[in-house]
């Protein structure tokens, strides 16, 4: 198995372990690795919560939420004699005697050594005590990594921080300040499940291994990029979490996901493909990105906000109408804007991203829009033609597909768009892997490449927040402006139309 011999042994540490996250992607993710051989030899999983439970009733709580993953019960079984719990609060340091002593037992037991993953799945207020908490209680040891007899069995602590990464510029500076102050920043791991998506990554093999895709990758030849992640569901049982200080699209979904994704697909070359020079090409792009100005934003941003409406034959009702959101919500859950890249390779193409709930259709995609033939032979047909495409589909229905023009056969000379299509399932018969389960394989590794370094969360932030603070002060009365079910608020359409230009919206 690759790179299995650099597995070292260690533990994970689950703070805020009866949360949903742990048991919907995070235990399910590592048996997937269990599974695969993915794992070290030794290794212990413990959950730490304020909720009591049994070592035994915290397995059977993960087991019954999802069963059919686990249908191999001898796998399962094996797994989960690796998986404990401890009843604690990571917020308070008095707790933290007795935790360290369940962790040396458990160390002990599994032969795991002192290398240690903290990954923080928990509410964000409780972000900096804990990390506070574990500095105090001398939980990280980062001194010995450079006394070791040892050289190629340094003892690591790691820190793995899961959204949202502040609120706006001055938090997650100030976030970043706090985990600077007891974590290296080469073990500080700012997790974005997206850029562990396969056909993100696969962006690079697409640009950087193909000579007919990169010379034609600028603003030569592109007119514009369009980013979308959309989503059929609406904000459910999160609406209390959603309404909140760091809930809504541009905050949830635009400046952390999307501004990703535009990074890689935008970035050069790097020298390398180690982390460090990957991640040197993509602070890169979000230095260059043009921070827009106050007085822009209606020019460049828009909000919406869903309302009743039907998807599937299943009724969806208004965001406002959700428990625990208020009744005259400004949250968006829905938000496109515009951006520029002021790079030479970018200059002047703009790039959409827009990101929404309860949408017409799930779908994460990227997609090219090239410009037109500098001389049109076939003007007489130029209202049927449309634009030569490269579309990324992320997720689902993971692929590549070019959209070009080709002659339909006949006598008479017609023409009409014809698709060349790279399916990722059908192409290598197999189902590519879940995102958490590449970032925490690539974390235990100790490989930072599809982490985000400080310097992309700050940048990212201020990317946005004029867009943040022009909705703050200029509350929209026509809210909700879309119905639950659609492809989003008129204006977004307007806002493209603006340019002569129009939304991939696939069927």
């Amino acid at each position: 198995m690759e790179n299995k011999d650099q597995l070292h042994p260690c533990m994970i540490v689950i703070f805020g372990a009866s949360g949903d996250l742990t048991k919907r992607k995070l235990i399910p993710a590592l048996f997937d690795l269990y599974t695969r051989k993915q794992m070290p030899e030794h290794f212990a999983v413990v959950g730490v919560s304020r909720t009591e439970f049994s070592d035994d009733d915290f397995r059977q709580k993960l087991f019954d939420f999802k069963p059919d993953n686990y249908s191999d019960s001898a796998s399962w079984n094996a797994f989960a004699k690796h998986i404990h719990y401890h009843a604690a609060d990571s917020t308070k340091i008095g707790d933290y005697a007795q935790m360290k002593q369940r962790f040396k037992a458990l160390a002990d037991e599994h032969q795991t050594g002192e290398n240690a993953l903290y990954y923080l799945s928990m509410a964000p207020q409780f972000f900096e005590p804990t990390i506070n908490n574990i500095s105090a209680a001398e939980m990280v040891t980062e001194g010995k990594r450079y006394c070791s007899l040892d050289r190629k069995q340094k003892p690591w602590q790691r820190i793995v921080v899961e959204k949202p990464f502040g609120s706006d510029p001055k938090s997650a500076t100030h976030l970043n300040s706090v985990l600077a102050n007891v974590f290296e920043e080469t073990e500080i791991y700012r997790i974005d499940h997206y850029l562990g998506k396969e056909l993100v990554q696969n962006l690079m093999v697409l640009r950087f291994a193909n000579a007919i895709f990169e010379p034609i990758w600028n603003q030569s030849y592109i007119d514009h990029v369009q980013i979308t992640a959309s989503e059929t569901v609406g904000v459910e049982s999160r609406g209390a979490y959603y309404d909140g200080p760091t809930g809504g699209a541009m905050r949830d979904m635009v400046q952390s996901h999307l501004l990703q994704v535009l990074s890689v697909m935008a970035m050069e070359p790097p020298v390398s493909l180690k982390a460090e020079d990957i991640r040197t090409e993509k602070i890169k792009i979000f230095k260059a990105m043009r921070v827009p100005k106050y007085d822009d934003v209606p020019n460049i941003a828009v909000r919406g906000q869903y309302g009743d409406g039907q998807l599937a034959g299943k009724v969806i009702k208004a965001y406002r109408d959700t428990e625990g959101v208020d009744p005259e919500s400004q949250c968006d859950t829905y938000a496109a804007m515009k951006m520029y890249v002021d790079t030479w390779r970018w200059g002047g193409v703009p790039f959409y991203l827009r990101s929404g709930k309860a949408m017409a259709k799930k779908i994460t995609n990227i997609v090219l829009y090239f410009k037109p033939t500098p001389h049109i032979l076939f003007r007489d047909m130029a209202k049927q033609r449309k634009a030569n495409q490269i579309v990324i589909n992320v997720q689902p229905d993971e692929g590549i597909r070019i959209r070009f023009e080709g002659k339909v056969p006949g006598h008479r000379l017609a023409v009409k768009d014809v698709e060349l299509d790279f399916d990722y399932v059908k192409q290598w018969n197999a189902q590519p892997p879940d995102g958490y389960s590449t970032l925490l394989y690539d974390v235990m590794l100790g490989d930072q490449t599809l982490f985000k370094h400080r310097d992309e969360i700050e940048c990212a932030w201020h990317a946005v927040q004029p867009v943040l603070d022009y909705w703050n002060d200029n509350p929209q009365f026509d809210l909700p402006n879309y119905a639950a079910g659609t492809w989003g608020p008129s204006a977004a359409d307007i806002l493209m139309a603006q340019s002569n230009r129009y939304w991939h919206n696939p069927k």
